[in-house]
């Protein structure tokens, strides 16, 4: 059991369990070309990214700073299949995750339904990378050891539509998915009825009853990084821009300031936007189907998931096109609440990518050339998830003309 507490006592906790499926030893090439199966057990190959990424965001979970939310970090159930040993946790005081192999999933998903299930103010997270078959009509994740016994494969699959429906009875009135799979759905899937087992117990009339009353129903929308009919293409051996945009949304850019003064909250309802435009900042590159994809959740429940100890670092873009010529410029970014002036780092050329605090600011930019107007822009608001613009500089008009029409 792999179960890294750190506040689960009474009162409403955050409960994560992350789950990174790297390899599959018995698919691929090691299934035979005789066993039925086999069109949709040969294409799955290992997924160098998927343990590097399921550990980037348990790390994150285990060392973020959780004092000031209402809400505080209670368990983090990790299991990982990576191809080879990998320096987790860093720790050595803590427990080797066990592998993602399927009894390990379902106790430790058993585990973690009845940490959240304590109390209708419990929030759920689940984070799960590797492969996966199928769109927001049906859902399955697939782990290690899902072919080891080619008779009975099918009893191996994680049926996550039927186990997110089941997820209804619980007490815990937000969850949220992050499935960082491929949403495709191979052509011959639908060529098997697969009626796998229940991954945890069903409730199936406590289910309906939640769905009868705003007041138990469940927000519990579920993230991917393709919508459906899609895959989802990542680099072997790298973090996926999924994870690494979830963990810079809910690190601060996914945050906001309700009024002035109050604290910075990220907030479950204001997530897909947030996070839909991390992933287009830091990875503009990514294909067309590359889309943040949320299925809607049963309600529009509004929860702090997490509130942040002090302003967040807001990564910003000043531009002036399409010849720029801020490169010779002397700039000035004045911070409005605590008055201290933002440097222009060396080596920036023809545009300024920096990041700073979230606040107010006022941006002066002077010329030397004398040939450009300076340039100020008041009360500038720089907050998550991010900030870009365009400037215009206008040229001096010489002493001895007249105005140009």
């Amino acid at each position: 059991m792999t179960v890294y507490r750190f506040d689960d006592g009474p009162g409403s906790r955050v409960h994560a369990l992350v789950v990174g499926v790297g390899v599959y030893p018995y698919c691929g090439r090691t299934v035979p070309w005789g066993a039925p199966p086999k069109s949709l057990l040969r294409s799955l190959k290992e997924l160098t990214c998927a343990p590097l990424s399921a550990m980037h965001v348990a790390r994150w979970l285990i060392g973020a700073d959780w004092s000031k939310s209402d809400v505080k970090l209670g368990t983090v159930d990790v299991l990982l299949s990576p191809e080879r040993a990998m320096p987790w946790p860093t720790d050595p005081a803590l427990p080797q995750p066990e592998r993602a192999v399927y009894d390990n999933v379902r106790s430790a998903w058993k585990r973690w339904v009845a940490n959240c299930d304590r109390d209708k103010d419990n929030i759920a997270l689940l984070y799960f990378c590797g492969h996966g078959w199928g769109g927001s009509a049906q859902k399955y994740l697939l782990v290690e050891d899902l072919a080891e016994d080619l008779d009975h494969w099918k009893d191996r699959l994680i049926d996550f539509t039927k186990t997110r429906r089941s997820m209804r009875a619980c007490r815990a009135l937000t969850q949220c998915f992050f499935l960082d799979t491929c949403s495709d759905q191979p052509a011959d899937l639908g060529d098997w009825d697969i009626y796998g087992p229940d991954l945890i117990a069903d409730n199936p009339k406590r289910s309906r009853l939640s769905l009868e009353s705003p007041d138990t129903r469940v927000h519990n929308p579920v993230f991917t990084p393709t919508p459906p009919g899609f895959a989802s293409h990542v680099e072997p051996y790298e973090v996926t821009p999924f994870a690494a945009a979830l963990v810079r949304t809910l690190n601060g850019l996914g945050a906001t300031e309700e009024g002035r003064g109050r604290p910075w909250e990220i907030r479950n309802t204001k997530l897909p936007g947030s996070f839909r435009e991390v992933l287009r900042w830091y990875w503009p590159a990514l294909s067309a189907g590359d889309d943040l994809s949320v299925e809607i959740p049963d309600s529009s429940r509004a929860t702090v998931l997490r509130r942040l100890p002090d302003a967040p670092i807001v990564p910003f873009r000043l531009d002036c096109p399409p010849a720029s010529p801020l490169a010779s410029a002397d700039w000035e970014l004045h911070c409005r609440l605590t008055d201290a002036t933002h440097p222009r780092e060396p080596g920036q050329s023809d545009k300024w990518d920096s990041e700073t605090k979230a606040s107010s600011y006022d941006l002066t930019v002077r010329f030397s050339d004398g040939e450009r107007e300076p340039l100020t822009l008041p009360g500038m608001s720089i907050i998550p998830p991010n900030y870009e613009d365009k400037l215009e500089i206008d040229r001096l008009i010489p002493a001895n003309e007249g105005p140009v029409s």
